[in-house]
């Protein structure tokens, strides 16, 4: 028999991971052998995950009633798993209430001792390649590794596969490294005797920030206590146990989160969230991360987030005016327009010049300029020197300004108590100001525009 098509139809899934038979009209099993079964599936490009038994059935021919049958299958691709890391030390600690001493004593600060054993690190595993019946090999994604690195103050040891503090300090951990951080414990507030401080470790405040200073710290700053029209720069966590009350001239910036109570006419700004208990109230907020403030309201002022803001209400029943952005910074974005319009007016100036110009060195070519041609010439270069270079600064000003800080279609907004109106809502390009009030609502991005909806 030369053709087995004319008693037998292959069925082929569409990932090419199993192929059956179905029986076309009945055959005598003598005049079919294995071999030409074999020949047949190779003729078919059926090359691997032959189900032998099934090649035997069909060359005997002794059951009818199995079709179709399962011929051949393909063998999954099995990915690997990514890396793991497990910290085994304290992060984080709180007091007892019978340890508490004062209405400041709300947190702990623990310390790793030199060669303290902070994390260990599962290796991530290799994927295991599949195959589909055609023979094509499928290969499978290997796991990831941590992204985690020894930092400052940290070593780690690769037979152990851990890390290990060198040094007395205190944990802190980023996007990409593990360091231990020395900390600088001031238990009274800032004044003319201490100073201002600033740290190449953590710094914790047991009291005041005062109008006027500033703590600037590597690490973590911790102030238990109120914040003035000071300013607190870190390059971790900003931890305020009561607020700041900037009076437009108090700032925080982190390079981690910022925890705190309350914010009053402030700037506040985080690589990764900020998270505040109370209201946030005239205030310019920026977080890479999210904005949660779930027990207050957000009041005025311009709240930008790269992934999400939470909050109980958003504006207020006085309809005072507050900007929501999400994937954008809106006070950037709000100088980005202005630059915009201002390289628009410069290219315009720019087109005047040109002419001007273009019309004078034509005159020129034909007949000598009078006096005044030639000073008006002299001016027309000199202007437009003068705004080339305006513009130039401006274009440098516009590729600097990093305005997109998320994702504009995962953004979300989630009030869990009223959305008021004259509450400016910006996701990435598209731009809505309520007219309403909300009651338990979230906005997002949906088919080009912002929608706002029952949570």
């Amino acid at each position: 028999m030369s053709d087995l098509n004319q008693y037998f139809e292959i069925l082929i899934s569409e990932d090419y991971m199993y192929a059956s038979i179905q029986l076309k009209e009945e055959y005598d099993p003598a005049e079919i052998d294995e071999a030409m079964i074999d020949q047949w599936l190779k003729r078919e490009k059926i090359l691997f995950g032959i189900d032998r038994s099934v090649v035997k059935q069909l060359a005997t021919g002794t059951n009818f009633n199995m079709f179709p049958v399962r011929i051949a299958t393909g063998i999954d691709t099995i990915d690997g798993q990514d890396g793991t890391i497990d910290f085994v030390c304290d992060q984080e600690g709180f007091f007892d209430e019978g340890e508490k001493r004062n209405f400041r004593d709300v947190k702990k600060i623990p310390a790793l001792n030199e060669d303290e054993l902070i994390a260990r690190i599962t290796l991530p595993t290799k994927g295991i390649t599949g195959e589909n019946i055609l023979g094509k090999k499928m290969p499978a994604r290997n796991g990831k590794p941590i992204k985690l690195k020894a930092g400052k103050n940290v070593r780690f040891d690769s037979e152990k596969n851990a890390f290990f503090s060198t040094t007395i300090g205190k944990l802190s951990v980023d996007r990409s490294k593990i360091n231990v951080f020395n900390t600088y414990e001031l238990n009274e507030d800032l004044s003319m005797l201490t100073g201002n401080i600033k740290f190449a470790g953590s710094v914790l405040v047991r009291g005041n920030v005062p109008d006027g200073f500033s703590v600037q710290a590597d690490g973590d700053i911790f102030i238990y206590g109120l914040v003035e029209a000071g300013h607190l720069e870190a390059g971790g966590n900003v931890e305020v146990s009561e607020g700041i009350v900037g009076l437009q001239k108090g700032s925080i910036k982190a390079g981690g989160d910022v925890n705190i109570g309350y914010v009053n006419q402030a700037k506040i700004e985080a690589e990764q969230n900020i998270n505040v208990r109370n209201t946030i109230m005239h205030s310019h907020c920026v977080a890479k991360g999210r904005i949660i403030c779930q027990n207050g309201q957000i009041i005025g002022g311009t709240n930008s987030a790269g992934q999400s803001i939470e909050a109980k209400d958003v504006g207020n029943r006085m309809d005072t005016k507050t900007e929501v952005a999400i994937g954008v910074n809106q006070q950037k974005a709000t100088m980005e327009n202005k630059l915009f319009e201002a390289k628009f007016t410069l290219k315009q100036e720019l087109e005047k010049l040109e002419l001007i110009g273009k019309r004078l060195q034509e005159k020129a070519k034909q007949s000598e300029l009078s006096a005044k041609e030639k000073i008006l010439l002299l001016k027309q270069r000199n202007s437009q020197q003068v705004t080339e270079d305006k513009l130039t600064r401006i274009e440098n000003q516009l590729e600097r300004l990093n305005v997109q800080i998320g994702d504009e279609n995962k953004a979300r907004l989630i009030v869990k108590g009223s959305l008021y109106p004259n509450v400016d809502l910006r996701f990435g390009k598209y731009q809505r100001t309520t007219e309403q009030c909300y009651k338990y609502s979230q906005a997002f991005i949906e088919d080009g525009e912002i929608r706002i909806v029952s949570l």
